[in-house]
C-alpha cells in the first residue's frame, strides 16, 4: 500500500467518525430540546397551579385581615364583643418544575430573558414564602402572649403580604404567557 492510497482510507474513516460524532450529536441536542419542553411544561402548569394557590391566598388573607381588624375595634369598644373566626391555611406554592430546571441545567438554554423571568419569579416567591412564615409566627405570638400590642403591625404585615402576592400573580400572568409563547413555537 503505497501513501496515497493510504491517506485516501485514513481520510475515508475519519470523515466516517466525524459523520457518526455529528449524527449522535443532532440526536443528543433533540433529546435535550425534547428534555428541556418537558421540564417548561412542567413550570407552566406549576404556574397555573399557583396562580389558582395565590388567588385562594389572597382571600384568606383579606379575610384574616378583616379578622384582625374587627379584632382591634372590639378591643376599642368593650361595650361590643364579637365572635371572631380566625383562619388561614397559608399559600401552597410549588417549585419542583423549577428545581428540576436547576437540576438538569436546561435554563442555561434559553433566551437570557425568559430564563431571567423564571429566575426571578420563583426567588420571589421563596421570599414571599419567608414573609408568609414571619407573619404566621406574628399570628401565634399574638395569641399566645394575648399581644393586643402588637395588632396594628399584624394587620400590616397581612396587608404587605397581600400587596405581595398581588404582584406575584401579575409576574406569573406574564410568565405564564412568554412560556405558552415560547413552547408554541
Amino acid at each position: 500500500m503505497n501513501g496515497k492510497e493510504y491517506f485516501k482510507e485514513l481520510s475515508i474513516v475519519i470523515l466516517g467518525i466525524l459523520i457518526a460524532f455529528w449524527i449522535n450529536n443532532i440526536g443528543a441536542g433533540q433529546k435535550e430540546k425534547a428534555t428541556q419542553k418537558q421540564v417548561l411544561n412542567t413550570i407552566l402548569s406549576e404556574l397555573k397551579e399557583n396562580k389558582e394557590n395565590i388567588k385562594e391566598s389572597i382571600a384568606n388573607l383579606d379575610s384574616l385581615q378583616s379578622a384582625f381588624v374587627q379584632i382591634q375595634e372590639t378591643k376599642n369598644n368593650i361595650k361590643h364583643s364579637a365572635n371572631i373566626t380566625i383562619k388561614y391555611t397559608g399559600s401552597d406554592l410549588k417549585n419542583v418544575g423549577y428545581e428540576i430546571a436547576k437540576y438538569t441545567g436546561i435554563l442555561k438554554d434559553l433566551d437570557p430573558g425568559l430564563m431571567s423571568k423564571i429566575v426571578e419569579c420563583y426567588k420571589y416567591q421563596d421570599s414571599l414564602n419567608e414573609l408568609e412564615s414571619s407573619m404566621r409566627n406574628g399570628i401565634f405570638g399574638f395569641f399566645k402572649d394575648k399581644g393586643e400590642d402588637n395588632i396594628n403591625y399584624l394587620v400590616l404585615q397581612i396587608s404587605i403580604l397581600t400587596e405581595n402576592f398581588k404582584r406575584l400573580e401579575t409576574e406569573q400572568d406574564i410568565l405564564i404567557e412568554d412560556l405558552t409563547k415560547y413552547l408554541a413555537s
